[in-house]
């Protein structure tokens, strides 16, 4: 009876999205990873600045798995039936660093969760696997509340505004300023 030797590496071909530090990916190809990112010239990838559409497109034709934190790029992933890894920092950017150590400490349990059909939620402490419908359903949820905190903003400044306004006293108004510009 042979033993047939299994590789150390993943078998999984990821390519990162362009909002995610392409030193992770270049780095990891280094020792033996099978990584590219939107950018990489030498393989045919697309180049910085492409529509994710084509992003998904190239991914598919070379049967790579996306990996981005671009809620975008994860619905028109679910659309397009596109499998990906999401790296979910939960509102704050990971550095590079925080990338690199994410992709080592993870990346098996991502190939493990891909062979099994689902999409990857890196998050800062674990991998979970998550449908591509359930991580539109979060990204949606996500724009919700930016949208609300942004209105939010837009409300309390204009609510500043008009204090200042109701701080001008009964003898100062645009009357009095237009006399003085005269």
């Amino acid at each position: 009876m042979t033993a047939t030797k299994t590789s150390s590496r993943p078998r999984i071909r990821l390519i990162w999205d362009e909002q995610l530090s392409h030193s992770v990916p270049r780095g990891l190809r280094q020792l033996g990873f099978r990584t590219t990112y939107v950018g990489a010239d030498e393989d045919g990838a697309p180049t910085k600045g492409s529509s994710d559409a084509e992003v998904i497109e190239f991914a598919q034709k070379t049967s790579q798995i996306i990996v981005t934190s671009n809620h975008d790029m994860m619905m028109l992933c679910h659309e397009a039936g596109q499998r990906f890894i999401w790296i979910d920092p939960r509102g704050r950017r990971l550095r590079r660093e925080e990338q690199v150590l994410l992709c080592f400490r993870q990346i098996r349990q991502w190939e493990e969760i891909l062979e099994s059909g689902m999409c990857v939620r890196a998050l800062r402490t674990k991998a979970t696997p998550i449908t591509s419908a359930e991580a539109e359903r979060l990204a949606k949820q996500r724009f919700k509340e930016l949208r609300r905190r942004q209105r939010t903003a837009t409300r309390r400044k204009a609510d500043e505004g008009l204090a200042s306004l109701a701080d001008w006293g009964p003898n100062e108004g645009w009357d009095d300023w237009t006399d003085s510009t005269k």
